[in-house]
């Protein structure tokens, strides 16, 4: 089984919307970074969370932690509190993950449901 943390809790009302949708479109595609030992999803608590629900498996996006990923289009993003618009995936997980927030799900991933964004010497899984 692999570990994958949400950002935060899903909402009552938003999750069984995006349950209702995932019935008909099927399992997500989720953007991650790989973190050793689990991934951080960098977006959709809420289809990780209807995933996890359904029984399905979520396509992961796997981004290696020295790739450097620009987070403006994340819904999180807030110019506010980020002093830079790029960082290392890696340091924007670290920034994500928060012990009191974040939620973790398990899936029995295979390998078809892992997309690596680049070459990466670290593809263990």
């Amino acid at each position: 089984m692999t570990t994958i943390y949400a950002i935060h809790a899903p909402e009552g009302a938003k999750l069984m919307q995006v349950i209702a949708e995932m019935k008909v479109m099927g399992a997500p595609t989720i953007q991650v970074v790989d973190c050793g030992d689990h991934y951080m999803a960098l977006e959709g608590s809420h289809r990780l969370a209807a995933a996890h629900a359904l029984g399905l498996t979520p396509v992961l996006m796997i981004h290696d932690q020295a790739e450097t990923l620009d987070i403006t289009g994340y819904d999180w993003f807030e110019a506010q509190n980020w002093a830079e618009t790029v960082y290392p995936a890696g340091e924007v997980a670290a920034e994500l993950f928060s012990p009191r927030g974040a939620v973790a799900y398990s899936f029995n991933l295979t390998p078809k449901a892992l997309k690596w964004t680049r070459k990466s010497t670290t593809k263990r899984r």
